[in-house]
């Protein structure tokens, strides 16, 4: 079998497999950390996987990290189809693994949050160390884009099924689920959908108000301010 001598401490043999020696030896230099990073294959194209800790690899950070590549810059077709996700960039520096992985560990309790990019920039389509926070996932929820499930209604607002059935004067009605009981509750029935809107509008600033005066994060605090006080 030939070898090439391609590493000051092996070799790759025809396969490209790493070996610490040229000949002999069954057993490549990979292990559970994985390859070297200059032997991985990159994510999407252009994540770069420079973490050399034993089964990072499959933690919750590393697939969270491939899970942005995965949806930004129109990587994945299977994507496009998300409207959330449509059109959403990455700041190179999170090409490498490590990089991200040192801003995630910036956060308190950053084991237990997800990371968010509509808190900070409304409507945001960039993630980014600038753009993107680590927060509850209480906090994640209420921001999550509205993805249009309610036949284009707006966050909050569903037809209303009585006046379908001829027992209301009003179309629509408004449904907020509070962070105290998280079962969601009736605000009303209304005759436009201005109206309804209105109503859980304001309904979500007082739940807003609960997360923002129980946050420790005082970035993401102030953050939740600016939705409440806007």
């Amino acid at each position: 079998m030939s070898y090439i001598k391609k590493y000051p401490n092996g070799f790759i043999d025809r396969w490209g497999n790493y070996r610490s020696r040229g000949s002999g030896d069954s057993s490549p230099v990979i292990g559970k950390s994985g390859p070297r990073p200059e032997l991985r294959t990159l994510i999407y194209g252009v994540g770069i996987n420079d973490v050399m800790i034993a089964e990072f690899s499959t933690s919750k950070m590393a697939r969270t990290w491939r899970g942005i590549i995965r949806r930004t810059g129109k990587r994945d077709p299977n994507m496009y189809t998300y409207e959330t996700y449509k059109d959403c960039t990455l700041d190179p520096i999170w090409y490498k693994l490590s990089a991200f992985k040192e801003w995630v560990e910036q956060w308190d309790d950053y084991e237990n949050k997800e990371i968010d990019k509509d808190i900070l920039i409304p409507g945001n389509k960039h993630y980014g160390p600038d753009t993107c926070l680590m927060v509850r996932r209480v906090v994640n929820l209420w921001f999550k884009p509205h993805a249009g499930l309610t036949g284009g209604l707006p966050r909050g607002v569903s037809w209303n099924t009585a006046w379908k059935r001829g027992k209301s004067p009003n179309p629509y009605r408004a449904q907020i689920n509070p962070i105290e009981t998280g079962k969601r509750t009736a605000l009303g029935s209304y005759a436009t959908i201005e109206e309804a809107s209105t109503v859980f509008e304001s309904a979500r600033k007082e739940q807003l108000k609960i997360l923002m005066e129980t946050e420790t994060d005082l970035k993401v605090k102030n953050a939740i301010m600016e939705h409440v006080f806007k």
